[in-house]
């Protein structure tokens, strides 16, 4: 990595060098509630698009392949103007204002000018599109992303903005960075379960909304009261220089962008794979989605706190990285052969429940999140990992959460575009979680040998670990989650053939009593 001039003036007064408890509490929990804001607008987009678009596996991909490229857009654009930003805390305060009204007035809007479109352009025809086809998938991809590109691409640069606030000294990188992380998914945990079994059942769609865009204003007039007890950041012209990252010959940290391009393709792989597996097992109503999305999220949030604890220094953090996307790739490995042994003897989200405290615990959500808990804490430990190994100073601590933020996304997206379209179909569920396993594996010994100065016997260790996974690793078909359903049927008989449909989340399944 190349940094141009690297300031000595660290953007703040002597006197504001350290936060005080109280202004970093509040500014987590803005962080919080933000984060549990955005998954109840994506959890209430999903269901809005599907009024026009169908409920089939695509047009759902599609319409958060397109909300994950206004996160994108958002990081990759506030990159370019963080150095010019003297008022982080304010500007994110003006962003979550902007988020709300956007959402209520804007998204609305866009969705009834997408479902007029969908009528001109394909109606009149004797049956209707199927969204298997290009034309159509098109259509539903940049109608989802005119809709949603305002309010994502203003969430995509609220968490840079606070970096650049919250990040004031060199050892502070991993530890901040890695708390706003966790604490914004802990977040979206929370929106994911609230939106869920809440605020759709009692609200509807609208309100859900309505609710959402209010949590924004709330978290406005938070920063806004947290802004005014800070001072300006300083805009000298070292500070105003923008930060170039440059690929060198490894090892150097710039080359953790593609890694954690590669990374985010394989996690949403996992999640678009795990979701549709553990659909015979939950049902795919939109309290098993909200459950699925939460379990994720909680095991991402955890894996953020771990990566803050050990993002230290780049040498610890890059080390620390090839580790967790091995261990991800012996954790998958090691879910999906679990997985049949552990499946409940009595199937379907609410079939399964305990009391605990007098609240009502479905104990099938226990075993979903229970069994991906292991890989999605080292998913989540790899977002702080890769910004401390990109950053040199704090200065860095912003522009490199954005940088990494985008790479990320963008890998999210591709992943689970190719994974609904193309290589769940294709390679079924063994050959696709075989698939995932050695690209997640492979992504660790690339790490641990293309990254700052990595220790050569931790680095061949990784190696062998990897390779024996590859090897030994040789899933069969889950035939008995095959025959697993939400519905309680009969699942006695012999599985002959199957086949995954790309529009459909339902498995042809071919078998005799």
């Amino acid at each position: 990595m190349s940094v141009s001039n690297p300031p000595v003036n660290q953007g703040v007064a002597a006197a504001d060098r350290e936060l005080p408890v109280s202004s970093l509490l509040l500014l987590t929990l803005c962080f919080v509630l933000s984060g549990l804001a955005a998954l109840v607008y994506q959890t209430a987009w999903t269901r809005q698009f599907a009024l026009v678009f169908g409920t089939s596996e695509l047009a759902v991909a599609t319409v958060l392949a397109a909300y994950m490229a206004g996160l994108a857009l958002g990081a990759a654009l506030v990159e370019r103007w963080l150095p010019r930003v003297r008022r982080p805390v304010l500007t994110y305060a003006i962003l979550e204002l902007g988020i709300a009204i956007s959402a209520v007035l804007l998204v609305p809007l866009c969705i009834w000018l997408s479902n007029t479109l969908l009528q001109a352009f394909f109606g009149g025809q004797p049956a209707p599109p199927s969204s298997d086809q290009v034309g159509t998938s098109l259509f539903y991809l940049l109608g989802a992303f005119a809709a949603l590109v305002l309010p994502t691409t203003l969430m995509g640069a609220t968490l840079p903005l606070l970096a650049r606030h919250a990040v004031q000294d060199e050892r502070q990188i991993g530890r901040r960075i890695g708390l706003l992380y966790a604490a914004n998914t802990a977040g979206a945990v929370g929106g994911a379960l609230l939106t869920a079994f809440i605020l759709l059942p009692l609200l509807g769609l609208n309100l859900t909304v309505w609710t959402a865009a209010a949590l924004n204003a709330l978290v406005f007039l938070l920063a806004v009261f947290l802004a005014r007890g800070s001072s300006p950041m300083a805009a000298d012209a070292a500070t105003l220089e923008r930060v170039r990252f440059r690929f060198r010959t490894a090892p150097d940290g710039t080359w953790v962008l593609p890694l954690m391009l590669l990374a985010g393709a394989v996690a949403f792989f996992h999640e678009v794979l795990w979701s549709r597996m553990l659909s015979h097992v939950l049902g795919s109503s939109i309290y098993a989605f909200g459950v699925m999305v939460a379990s994720f999220l909680t095991g991402i949030a955890l894996g953020g706190a771990l990566g803050a604890g050990l993002a230290r220094t780049r040498e610890r953090a890059a080390m620390a990285l090839g580790i967790a996307l091995i261990l991800a790739a012996i954790a998958a490995a090691g879910a999906f052969l679990m997985l049949e042994r552990l499946i409940p003897t009595s199937t379907g989200l609410l079939q399964n429940v305990t009391s605990v405290l007098g609240v009502q615990i479905p104990l099938n959500t226990l075993f979903a999140g229970g069994l991906l808990l292991p890989m999605t804490i080292c998913i989540g430990a790899t977002y702080p990992l890769a910004v401390r190994i990109l950053a040199t100073t704090a200065n860095d601590a912003a522009p490199a959460s954005a940088r990494v933020y985008a790479w990320n996304t963008v890998g999210a997206i591709l992943g689970s575009l190719a994974a609904g379209f193309w290589l769940i179909p294709a390679l079924r569920y063994e050959g696709a979680i075989r698939l995932a396993v050695i690209v997640g594996a492979l992504l660790g010994v690339l790490a641990l040998w293309l990254l700052v100065r990595p220790r050569r016997v931790i680095a061949g260790l990784g190696t062998v670990a990897a390779a024996l996974v590859v090897v030994l690793f040789q899933p069969r078909s889950p035939t008995k989650l095959l025959v697993t359903s939400p519905l309680q049927i009969d699942s006695s008989g012999k599985v002959l053939f199957y086949e995954i449909g790309r529009a459909s989340c339902r498995e042809r399944v071919c078998s005799v009593v």
